[in-house]
């Protein structure tokens, strides 16, 4: 996703999905917001968990998710959610 600077689309995307989560008292614990930033630090692409369909529904369709297969565990930062989270990816 470009435009992922301070205010940009990208932190806006980060700020809903905190909001919805915290909004849903933290669950469920596996919801979580993924981000990965492309290696020329142009653009970072978002992963959600499948868990995030539960609260995050019509955020995913207004970003234009779209289903792939889960990242590794190395490859990302938890950007949104429990610790735990993380344990859920396949390691590299």
């Amino acid at each position: 996703m470009a435009d992922c600077g301070v205010s940009g689309r990208g932190q806006q995307l980060q700020d809903a999905f905190g909001t919805l989560l915290i909004a849903n008292g933290g669950l469920p614990t596996d919801a979580a917001l993924f981000s990965q930033r492309s290696d020329d630090y142009e653009t970072v692409t978002y992963y959600f968990s499948p868990a995030a369909m539960w609260i995050a529904k019509v955020l995913m369709e207004n970003y234009g998710a779209v289903p792939c297969t889960a990242p590794s565990q190395g490859s990302v930062n938890l950007t949104v959610g429990d610790a735990s989270a993380l344990e859920m990816l396949p390691l590299e």
